[in-house]
């Protein structure tokens, strides 16, 4: 195992949190950018699609960099390519039954992995 991740749940569980919250905030950051104001509402939508990214972490992401950490692989790199795929994982299961729209995937990937690097952030053990 690395020596550089905290293996506690403690950790595991601010990691998902965190990722969560990362995950809300840039799910919802595309319309206040394309209006070119943040309003009130996008809190509300932030905080709603947390409900919804936490349970998505928790049974996407967290698996995979436990699968990442027993086979000693969790390293920042590794961890973002994880949340790329569980990215890519999110954008299938929400267009299932229907063919994913490929043009969704890039936007997914990259909040998945700005998430996973979260988590990584959260769980690394800090050097003195």
């Amino acid at each position: 195992m690395d020596g550089s991740i905290n293996s506690g749940w403690k950790s595991l569980a601010r990691g998902t949190v965190l990722a969560a919250v990362v995950t809300s905030v840039l799910l919802v950051s595309n319309a206040p950018l394309q209006r070119g104001a943040l309003s009130i509402s996008d809190f509300g939508m932030a905080l709603f699609a947390f409900y919804f990214a936490l349970p998505a972490v928790a049974l996407i992401g967290l698996p995979l960099f436990l699968i990442l950490r027993a086979l000693g692989w969790a390293r920042w790199w590794s961890t973002a390519l994880a949340g790329a795929l569980g990215g890519a994982l999110v954008t299938i299961v929400l267009q299932l039954p229907d063919t994913p729209n490929l043009r969704h995937f890039p936007w997914m990937c990259g909040v998945g992995a700005a998430a996973a690097l979260a988590f990584w952030w959260a769980v690394r053990r800090k050097q003195p």
